[in-house]
C-alpha cells in the first residue's frame, strides 16, 4: 500500500520531470563522450530513478535544478567508471601460440 509521502514524492517528481527533463538530457549529452550519444536517454532515465529514490527516502530539496544536474553528471561519471572495470581485452584466437601463452600467464597469476 502506498504511503501518503509516496504520493507527494510522485507529484513532485512529475512536476520536476515536466520542467527539467530537457535540462537533464542536455547535461547528460554534454557530459558523455561523442561516440556515446546513444546512451543519453538511458542515462537520463537512470537519473530520474535515482531522484525518485532520493525523494522516497524523505530528503528535502531546495534547488531541484542543481540536484538534477549534479545527479546527471555523476551518473555519467559512474557509467564510465564501471565501463573501465568491465572493459574486455581483445584476444586473437587464430594465433594459438600467443593466446595459449596469455591464458597460461593469466592462470599462473591467479593461482
Amino acid at each position: 500500500m502506498a504511503r501518503p509521502e509516496d504520493a507527494v514524492a510522485r507529484e513532485l517528481l512529475a512536476d520536476w520531470f515536466v520542467q527539467y527533463a530537457p535540462m537533464v538530457e542536455a547535461v547528460v549529452a554534454r557530459t558523455v563522450r561523442l561516440g556515446d550519444r546513444d546512451l543519453v536517454e538511458d542515462l537520463a532515465q537512470d537519473v530520474w530513478v535515482q531522484v525518485w529514490q532520493y525523494l522516497l527516502r524523505g530528503n528535502e530539496v531546495a534547488r531541484p535544478a542543481g540536484l538534477l544536474a549534479m545527479k546527471a553528471r555523476r551518473r555519467v561519471y559512474a557509467h564510465y567508471a564501471s565501463a573501465r572495470v568491465r572493459r574486455e581485452s581483445v584476444t586473437d584466437f587464430q594465433d594459438d601460440s600467443s593466446a595459449v601463452a596469455r591464458l597460461a600467464s593469466w592462470i599462473g597469476a591467479a593461482a
